[in-house]
């Protein structure tokens, strides 16, 4: 299992809702946990599709702070703040995304639980990140001009990519 990226049309589908949380689901998280630690670059967040399974749910870390957030909802957001983001699935690429500063977030955890989540800042903006992913967005749709990205040495903007900025 490995990181797809930018121009995958598993990238742009609208994941679907987990019915129920088995074994696989907690091994697909395992394994997710894994691929952010070991991926060049490394990740805080996750989520599913970006494995190529279109499913509802993403891993974040943190800090000590470690999630699995299934099935997850925004009830609530406050304030906005522009911060720059990057993505697994565009590696390399940065650019600045307005994101609410707060945010309340309800979803399952791996036991099935309900539970809510009041998050502020880099918290919050990786559970809008990762939340994003999961209904077919990426973080470049909100770049209106090229020039916006940054582009870490080594690495180059996806074709695709250039070509959405060209059709504009």
């Amino acid at each position: 299992m490995k990181v797809i990226t930018y121009g995958n049309p598993v990238l742009r589908k609208k994941a679907k809702s987990i019915k129920s949380i088995d074994k696989d689901i907690v091994n697909l998280t395992d394994e997710m946990f894994k691929i952010m630690h070991t991926n060049v670059p490394q990740g805080i967040g996750l989520a599913a599709p970006q494995v190529g399974i279109s499913i509802a749910l993403f891993v974040y870390e943190l800090d000590d702070e470690r999630g699995v957030l299934i099935n997850p909802k925004i009830l609530e957001k406050k304030g906005k703040e522009i911060g720059e983001e990057g993505c697994l699935s565009v590696p390399g690429i940065f650019g600045p995304v307005a994101r609410a500063e707060e945010i309340v977030v309800t979803a399952l955890n791996l036991k099935g639980k309900k539970i809510t989540i009041n998050a502020k800042g880099l918290k919050a903006r990786v559970i809008q990140h990762e939340i994003d992913h999961l209904k077919g967005i990426l973080f470049t749709d909100y770049i209106d001009d090229i020039s916006k990205l940054e582009i870490e040495e080594g690495y180059e903007l996806p074709d695709k990519l250039v070509e959405r900025f060209k059709n504009q």
